[in-house]
């Protein structure tokens, strides 16, 4: 609950005064999921290389492009590769911090040239050049991916970025939709598209950790639920201060018919449950293990990092 207090008598609020805080149950479900997850902050460096290169490729962007925005692209790439891929060489963190920059581009994009968006793909597979100078950056980008990373990760955070910025334009197209009741999958066919969560969960592999996946094959469904599974947690509450509703949690309420509460409440117990999963596949092979908790740490450290999530307002800090 939370007192306002009134302006002309600062040491006493009446009954009338104090009013319900409308998200305190969203509040503490996610102050139960940080708190289940163990979160200790690993505290990762900032890598002034990482920060110098991107700068310097951010200088070269088009000059139309809103500082504001270039600014949040510069920190929430960097910050991103630091925290969630700090194990990595410079190179792999360098290529993931801009990959991100050109993703978060795209999602700006969408507000100003739909069409281009609409097109990167079929460009892509005809090998077309891009009209829009950072989709042909991006589309670069991801002809590199094979130098980096084995053939089957390379393979899916390519085709999962197809894949996302496809659906990145639906989403956009049907910002207004509701899901249906009968559609109860619809919601998580959506996320798992729009959430780049196979590129993402393939970038923690390099090419010289191990040269074939079947060791870790198996833990990828896990890993990639809970990744996502956490973003839409952990974002829901500056997405609900906002008055978002296209995103998973409002969705899915609305294809199951209940309240967002308790899909959020569900959402915090199958994601905790993916982790102690992730435990239980990785036990017997300590190097997994330590992949995968360092991984978990380093994405709770960027995600509470990122001031958009205004998650030091239920008093937690990277």
């Amino acid at each position: 609950m939370l007192a306002v207090m009134s302006p002309i008598s600062s040491n006493l609020a009446t009954v009338d005064e104090i009013v319900p805080d409308p998200h305190v149950e969203i509040k503490t479900l996610i102050r139960g999921f940080l708190d289940a997850s163990n979160y200790q902050s690993p505290r990762s460096p900032h890598d002034a290389e990482l920060r110098r290169k991107l700068a310097e490729e951010l200088t070269s962007w088009p000059a139309d492009i809103k500082p504001a925005l270039i600014a949040k692209i510069m920190d929430g790439s960097c910050v991103y590769a630091e925290t969630t891929y700090g194990h990595t060489t410079h190179e792999h963190r360098y290529f993931i911090a801009l990959y991100t920059a050109c993703l978060m581009y795209v999602d700006d994009l969408g507000e100003r040239d739909l069409d281009a968006v609409m097109r990167f793909t079929g460009r892509f597979a005809r090998g077309e050049k891009q009209p829009d100078k950072i989709l042909q950056r991006l589309a670069e980008l991801l002809g590199s991916a094979h130098d980096l990373w084995t053939q089957f990760g390379a393979d899916a955070i390519i085709s999962g970025t197809l894949d996302a910025v496809t659906a990145m334009y639906i989403e956009f197209t049907t910002k207004d939709m509701v899901a249906k009741p009968s559609a109860t999958r619809f919601p998580y066919y959506l996320r798992t598209r729009a959430g780049l969560g196979p590129p993402y969960i393939h970038f923690i592999f390099m090419k010289e950790w191990r040269a074939t996946p079947e060791s870790y094959l198996q833990v990828l469904p896990d890993m990639e639920h809970w990744t996502l599974g956490t973003n839409d947690i952990l974002s829901f509450y500056k997405e609900e201060l906002a008055g978002e509703t296209n995103n998973y949690v409002h969705l899915r309420a609305s294809a199951e018919r209940t309240s967002t509460e308790e899909v959020l409440r569900r959402l915090v117990e199958e994601v905790l449950d993916s982790a102690r999963r992730m435990d239980a596949l990785t036990y017997e092979d300590s190097k997994l293990t330590a992949l995968w908790r360092t991984y978990m740490q380093g994405y709770l450290e960027f995600s509470l990092s990122a001031k958009r999530y205004r998650l030091a307002e239920l008093g937690y800090q990277p």
